[in-house]
């Protein structure tokens, strides 16, 4: 089986795209500014995507499908040795979480631009994206949607799946905007610890997971 060749052309297009998407969203980027900071003519993002839609799926598939089969290995990784019984609700958290904060431990590998710009993806979500997003999310939220039932047999189906939403919404946000805490703790606190990091969002979740849920009352 031959080796892909990697074009360094389309790489660097890539890496800027994702830099510039992750600072100014995606409407705000113009594909001058991209093949500028790229080294590039213009026609080579025409030349390699064809189009600016095609660049931004480019940009997040590369790394949301690594990142999303990491999660469910880790997943599977937690099952094996359980004899049938239910993983223990932190460990499957620490799934979902782990892949994304491991990546920002690797800056050569664009983490926290690829997730600021997720942050970016979640609030303009293009129609141009859905068909991406449903390709890579789905079957692993079936996944860990089936193990948080299993491991908190209380939950309904839909209320899971509210609090997984949840759950993520408070990751994204944690680790896409790490100044925010800096600056409102005055420097206190920050997420400089990944493992440190992992813990303290995995328990905020947890107990937001096995918090009863009340139904809102009637408005009168």
């Amino acid at each position: 089986m031959k080796t892909p060749v990697i074009n360094p052309t389309r790489i660097a297009l890539m890496d800027a795209a994702e830099r510039l998407f992750a600072t100014r969203g995606f409407k705000s980027t113009s594909l001058r500014a991209v093949t500028a900071l790229a080294g590039a003519n213009l026609g080579a993002v025409n030349y390699h995507f064809s189009s600016k839609d095609s660049l931004v799926i480019a940009v997040l598939g590369r790394r949301l499908k690594p990142l999303n089969e990491r999660g469910t290995a880790l997943l599977d990784q937690f099952e094996k040795g359980r004899g049938g019984k239910p993983v223990k609700l932190e460990k499957i958290l620490e799934a979902m979480f782990r892949p994304a904060l491991e990546l920002i431990a690797k800056p050569s590998q664009g983490g926290r631009n690829f997730l600021r710009l997720m942050a970016f993806t979640l609030a303009e979500p293009g129609k141009f994206l859905k068909p991406l997003l449903e390709e890579q999310f789905n079957e692993k939220n079936r996944r860990f949607h089936r193990a948080l039932m299993l491991a908190l047999p209380g939950l309904t189906e839909s209320e899971t799946y509210w609090k997984m939403h949840f759950s993520y919404g408070v990751f994204v946000h944690t680790i896409s905007h790490p100044h925010i805490l800096e600056i409102s703790s005055h420097s206190l606190c920050k997420l400089a610890d990944t493992e440190r990091t992992l813990e303290r969002i995995v328990a905020f979740c947890a107990a937001g997971f096995r918090n009863p849920t009340h139904p809102l009352k009637k408005q009168e």
